[in-house]
């Protein structure tokens, strides 16, 4: 072991001390530096450094210069894809576009799987106005890794004119670059591209809870509650019962986990409560929401959240709940307001508190002219009593906001 460890120790330290000699004393010698480049010991990294200092040159002859430079050290080194790379783009900076093109057509063959390398080749087209090639090859490397999802998806902004060339072509068969180049646009504010790129990720079955919900709180921001809640409708498909229909509360009866949307339940989680569905007692359905207090906090909190699109006129909000032990005289109520401006409508209704049986709660209200969003909480606000920290436990179920047409509010 000893007698190996010596000879491999050996090899070792020739093998650094003919890439020094490389570097210091063979730099200039073609000849040996041929030989050099097959045991991976080019002292090319001088010229490479040599030939980026001429293109970054203001002087007219600067790109050919470096294009010399390049053709040496590609002759020293003619299997490196880096080198093709590096002189595809001295071409182009010179205005050799087929020469350019020839060197990334060695790139592709040589790396075809090397994303930093996939990446000059693609810029390349991109620069020369062949989106076709370009998008291809950024496809390709958005399956290989995400480190380049958001530099692909800039230069797909600024030079491919229109979202469906990107659809068609710049995005792989891959459920995660599809939801990353989505998010991508939704971050960029892109409104039109987003919605194109959602209606056909949503059609290859690509959409899921999250970005769903996402995706319709983008539409919310952006100022078109409407088109949202018609996405969360045609995505929820045969899910959606009579969301929208008869009652324009979602999941109202808590039958399923609330989803990531702003058109589904937000529960709060905070310190002295816990908020979560329950299926072993239910108002109305199989299952509820419980709000258990722990007693040790006086609370003021929405334990649950739900924005909807509405249009002006009247409708019923109704609601079961059941206590237990509910102590303090602030216990469970409900509060319906206008999302966007709350000045326009603001109501809060109900009081329940101690302990009964499921009860119903019941509200007519009407919606102004200006209101478009409704959010609907589950509420606890704060006691002033000495004695208000807040213990038992609330079901709420079965909550529904129906329109009713022409009525007055009560």
């Amino acid at each position: 072991m000893r007698i190996l460890t010596f000879i491999l120790g050996s090899i070792l330290a020739c093998y650094c001390a003919a890439g020094i000699l490389a570097r210091s004393l063979w730099q200039n010698n073609q000849s040996a530096n041929r030989v050099l480049c097959r045991f991976l010991l080019c002292a090319n990294e001088p010229l490479v450094e040599q030939a980026r200092q001429q293109m970054a040159s203001v002087e007219g002859e600067a790109a050919q210069k470096a294009v010399a430079t390049l053709k040496l050290v590609l002759d020293r080194d003619p299997q490196n894809p880096y080198r093709w790379a590096d002189l595809g783009e001295a071409f182009l900076e010179a205005g050799q576009d087929e020469n350019a093109r020839y060197c990334f057509d060695q790139v592709a063959a040589l790396a075809p799987d090397s994303a930093d390398l996939l990446l000059r080749s693609a810029n390349f087209h991109l620069q020369v106005g062949e989106t076709t090639k370009a998008l291809p090859i950024s496809a390709h490397i958005l399956t290989l890794t995400p480190d380049y999802d958001a530099l692909i998806f800039s230069e797909y902004t600024r030079f491919v004119e229109h979202v469906e060339d990107v659809l068609r072509y710049g995005l792989p068969e891959d459920r995660r670059a599809v939801e990353s180049w989505l998010r991508y646009l939704i971050q960029d504010g892109r409104l039109e591209d987003a919605q194109s790129t959602w209606q056909w990720l949503a059609r290859r079955g690509y959409a899921d809870d999250a970005l769903a919900g996402e995706y319709v709180e983008f539409l919310i921001r952006q100022s078109h509650p409407d088109w949202a809640a018609s996405a969360w409708v045609r995505y929820l498909g045969t899910h959606s019962g009579d969301y929208r229909k008869s009652s324009y509360l979602f999941n109202g009866g808590f039958e399923s986990e609330p989803a990531p949307s702003p058109f589904d339940w937000n529960l709060a989680r905070p310190q002295g409560v816990e908020v979560a569905r329950d299926c072993t007692t239910a108002g109305s359905g199989k299952c509820a929401l419980r709000i258990e207090f722990a007693g040790t906090q006086n609370l003021d909190f929405a334990a649950a959240s739900q924005v909807t699109f509405v249009t002006p006129g009247v409708y019923r909000f109704h609601a079961l709940i059941r206590t237990e032990g509910l102590t303090t005289d602030q216990g469970i109520r409900f509060r319906i307001s206008d999302a966007e401006a709350q000045a326009r409508l603001d109501v809060i209704i109900g009081q329940s508190t101690g302990s009964m049986l499921w009860s119903p709660v019941e509200y007519d209200l009407v919606v102004p002219q200006a209101t478009r969003l409704l959010q609907v909480q589950v509420i606890r606000q704060p006691s002033l009593r000495f004695d208000n920290k807040v213990a038992g436990t609330a079901w709420v179920d079965d909550l529904r906001l129906e329109p009713i047409g022409n009525r007055s509010s009560r």
